[in-house]
């Protein structure tokens, strides 16, 4: 009977955590989006001091993230995220205003393709 009870116990902390971790990378990857969004506006406004310092926040906040998300779901694209808000930032300080928002793209397209890849989804499973 104990070892049932210990099964059904590791069965339940294995589901919480497969689901947490799921729960936090569909997050994490929206937010990514969603601030992509952000500081494409900001960019299109001309409002390039607001948007520098969105693109530094988001380079802080993407590498606790990725740290998580490195340890949880290994995948190159969380690794080239990081690299790429870089480049964003580049073109920013480059003042390559155009390139900037091409960058807020790509990096939103890579969040999108990350969650569908990393979701747990027949697709993907098959």
């Amino acid at each position: 009977m104990g070892k049932i009870i210990l099964t059904v116990i590791l069965v339940a902390i294995i589901l919480a955590l497969g689901i947490g971790e799921q729960v936090f990378m569909q997050k994490s990857f929206d937010n990514l989006a969603d601030k992509c969004d952000e500081i494409r506006e900001m960019l299109i406004q001309k409002d390039y001091a607001a948007a520098r310092k969105a693109v530094t926040q988001t380079k802080e906040w993407w590498a606790k993230k990725r740290d998580i998300l490195e340890f949880t779901c290994p995948n190159n694209d969380v690794k080239d995220i990081y690299k790429e808000i870089g480049e964003l930032e580049g073109t920013l300080h480059s003042e390559m205003y155009d390139d900037s928002i091409t960058r807020t793209n790509v990096i939103k397209s890579m969040a999108e393709n990350s969650k569908n890849l990393l979701a747990y989804k027949i697709k993907n499973i098959l």
